[in-house]
């Protein structure tokens, strides 16, 4: 058994916890204003406030004291994170919502396991990156090529910093690989791709990495972001994309017509929760329609900016049905012009990744 100090610290934090931030952010600001808790403790704070995100499913945290009392029944120093102190399936709420194609037991299993992080290196930088790991001494879980798979904890900092390389999961890389994809023909100059959600850029700087001669313009609705992903690709000596602000579901497609319209939409991010298991802990089974909703809105007019002959590719980092299979019935059903090339889920349980729905659909008239 543990001080109860220890426990009571950890619930406390627990229980004032809001979900605004990702919880790796909140228990930063935690660290800093406790000075007094050293490295060892801070690793200590962070194992069992994790243990509790993975396990303690449907546990109120109303009260402290709630959380304290679970704590205290079920953690020790000597616990596995991966341990199940009861039976309740962490998607237990939404369970009947999980795609077919996905098993309930591996999923839980998978939610247990702390992910390791991805990283990939740029272009011609893959020695730079391993001497780098090597010098940090930190260790490599996973290998394949330019790509490899660090403890979760690692300070990559010295290694992104610079450019060396970028974070993304493997489950996203294996979604931005199209070589057995006839839209992997489009990836030069003569033809244009639209990457119309594009966040901070990540599918779109892994296309490049596969394909640096590929014609992208990425567009979000938010102009910071943008910014963002300018500098994002400089650091990483990448070309920088054209930008646009396009707002999707308020905007039927953009002005220009493109050979492949590349939508990772919005999503309840249910396949990624495993890396931050508090948002379990804060979402609702009422937002999956909300998202399936938005993201069909997206698509539909997104749909209008693909040519005759070109492709739209729809993505998500959802296992929910609602969002991904279901979504793509709904779409050719009212758009009787694309037909499914294909659809799957990439990385999950047995790539040691996130899971990541991809469907690919062609234009034909």
């Amino acid at each position: 058994m543990l001080p109860y100090l220890f426990y009571k610290n950890c619930a406390d934090m627990l229980h004032a916890y809001d979900g605004g931030v990702p919880f790796h952010l909140y228990l930063k600001e935690q660290f800093k204003e406790h000075k007094n808790w050293g490295s060892k403790d801070r690793k200590r704070y962070r194992a069992c406030c994790y243990f509790f995100w993975r396990n303690a499913i449907g546990v109120s945290r109303n009260n402290a004291e709630d959380i304290l009392q679970w704590l205290q029944s079920h953690y020790t120093s000597d616990t596995s994170i991966s341990e199940t102190p009861s039976i309740t399936h962490p998607y237990h709420s939404v369970i009947q919502d999980i795609s077919t194609s996905i098993d309930h037991q591996t999923l839980r299993d998978w939610f247990k396991e702390e992910p390791p992080v991805w990283l990939r290196a740029t272009n011609g930088k893959t020695k730079a990156v391993l001497q780098q790991l090597q010098k940090l001494n930190i260790p490599i879980l996973h290998q394949s090529n330019d790509v490899v798979a660090v403890p979760a904890q690692a300070n990559l900092n010295p290694i992104t910093d610079f450019g060396y390389a970028y974070i993304q999961d493997i489950g996203s890389q294996m979604a931005m690989d199209w070589r057995e994809l006839p839209l992997q023909h489009m990836c030069n100059p003569n033809h244009a791709i639209w990457d119309c959600c594009c966040g901070s850029g990540g599918k779109a700087i892994t296309l490049l990495q596969n394909h640096p001669k590929a014609n992208v313009t990425c567009s979000d609705v938010r102009a910071n972001i943008l910014e963002n992903l300018q500098k994002r690709f400089q650091l990483l000596q990448l070309s920088k994309p054209k930008t646009q602000v396009i707002d999707l579901q308020n905007t039927v497609g953009s002005s220009n017509q493109y050979d492949v319209v590349m939508a990772d939409v919005p999503c309840s991010g249910s396949g990624t929760w495993r890396r931050n298991p508090e948002n379990i802990h804060f979402f609702s089974p009422f937002e999956i329609n909300m998202y399936a909703n938005r993201q069909l809105n997206i698509i539909q007019n997104a749909q209008h900016s693909v040519k005759l002959g070109g492709y739209l590719v729809y993505m998500t980092c959802s296992v929910f049905r609602a969002e991904n299979e279901a979504i793509i019935e709904q779409f050719i059903e009212k758009h009787a012009g694309f037909e499914k090339i294909e659809d799957k889920y990439c990385g999950g349980n047995q790539n040691h990744g996130d899971y990541i729905y991809r469907a690919v659909l062609q234009k034909v008239h």
